[in-house]
């Protein structure tokens, strides 16, 4: 049961990824981001990007499995790469050719002759979680989640800091520096901040809900009351058992203590986390039906 529910999880981030890429807004750099051409991905095949994706052909004529590539538009950053005073931006984007495997490569943006174009692609790896990233002194920075040698490959446990540098239009990468082991630790000393509750249900602006995780609790703002939960992690990395919150007892509006109630609620109900393009993942069951908060670095979001 534990290898085919591996499995199904692994398929469900997949769609999971794809589905959240197609439905969040990029960050601004060209109003034609979203239909570039990329290279880099396929020997001798460019991929022309149509608001945001790529198919290939049928694999098997009229059949439905195929090539496919996305943007990944809610995690992206800029900087100086060349040293020419002018920046660059960095992109995402996914690649799946059918079944579980979901490869994600990181590309390189640059002005040339007044437009925006592909300088450089990289492929990361398959199923390679985005935690952060960042351009310091020319050097892209990106702190990932990826398989370790004894890892299945839908369940990566190794914290990772990958490093390239930008010559001759291509990207080269530095040693990769291994931090350790996929804990709650790498989600302490940071105020989370709920903006999905599942795909379809986006948390509205004016709704404060947060998460704090320190020392074995989880606390934070449910939308209207503070609250407080145990936290502990489970068998396999990545699983986790939140304990029933509990917290204060302010009265507010009907919609925001329903938003409250459905949120406590789910937060009692989830099994797993994992990071989504620069975003906390929370996988919660009801039933049968499996659900993922979204939640966002505050440090990041203000930004």
């Amino acid at each position: 049961m534990k290898l085919n529910f591996r499995l199904l999880f692994s398929m469900y981030l997949l769609v999971l990824n794809i589905l959240f890429s197609c439905t969040s807004q990029a960050e601004p750099l060209s109003v034609n981001v979203a239909n570039m051409t990329f290279h880099g991905i396929y020997d001798n095949q460019a991929v022309v990007l149509k608001n945001g994706e790529w198919s290939g052909t049928p694999f098997v004529k009229g059949g439905a499995s195929r090539s496919r590539v996305g943007l990944i538009n809610n995690f992206t950053f800029s900087g100086d790469l060349s040293g020419d005073g002018i920046e660059e931006r960095v992109v995402f984007l996914w690649e799946s050719s059918g079944g579980s495997g979901n490869r994600v490569y990181i590309a390189v943006l640059a002005s040339h002759d007044g437009q925006i174009i592909n300088q450089a692609t990289y492929l990361l790896g398959d199923r390679v979680q985005l935690q952060k990233g960042s351009v310091k002194d020319g050097i892209i920075e990106l702190n990932v989640i990826q398989a370790g040698k004894d890892d299945a490959a839908c369940c990566p446990t190794n914290t990772i800091l990958r490093s390239w540098s930008l010559s001759n239009n291509q990207l080269i990468e530095n040693k990769a520096l291994f931090l350790g082991i996929l804990s709650l630790s790498d989600l302490e000393n940071t105020l989370w901040l709920l903006s999905h509750m599942s795909r379809d249900e986006k948390i509205p602006k004016n709704i404060n809900i947060s998460m704090n995780i320190n020392a074995g609790k989880v606390s934070g703002r449910s939308a209207c009351n503070r609250y407080f939960a145990g936290i502990k992690t489970g068998e396999m990395s990545g699983d986790i058992v939140i304990g029933q919150p509990a917290g204060t007892r302010m009265a507010c509006p009907d919609d925001i203590m329903k938003l409250e109630n459905h949120y406590l609620d789910a937060l009692s109900k989830v099994i797993k986390y994992s990071f989504l393009n620069g975003q906390l993942a929370l996988t919660w069951k009801d039933k049968e039906v499996i659900h993922t908060m979204l939640f966002s670095d505050s440090e990041v979001t203000s930004q």
